[in-house]
């Protein structure tokens, strides 16, 4: 998709790879709650937003203030035509 300034959209659900690196970061995170002896799980069920999504991850235990911790991962992919670009001003197109 490209914006009416000729830009790529910065999240490509086409691009290579983009679920892999989702996964491995998901794994990361989830790994790294085990190792601090939090118990969690990916994906849980029973956790919809309004829009049908949910998140990507939850500690088992309660959290702050009794509410649980949940996680969602973004992984976000810029087209090879939009680095160049990117790479020349920060926070801008």
């Amino acid at each position: 998709m490209v914006d009416a300034q000729d830009f790529h959209a910065t999240v490509c659900k086409k691009a290579p790879g983009r679920i892999a690196r989702h996964q491995v970061l998901n794994d990361i995170i989830w790994r790294s709650l085990g190792s601090a002896g939090i118990p969690a799980t990916k994906e849980p069920s029973g956790l919809v937003k309004q829009d049908g999504k949910r998140p990507d991850g939850l500690a088992l235990i309660p959290w702050q203030g009794g509410k649980s911790l949940a996680w969602d991962v973004t992984v976000v992919t810029l087209a090879q035509s939009y680095v160049d670009r990117a790479a020349t001003g920060g926070g801008g197109r």
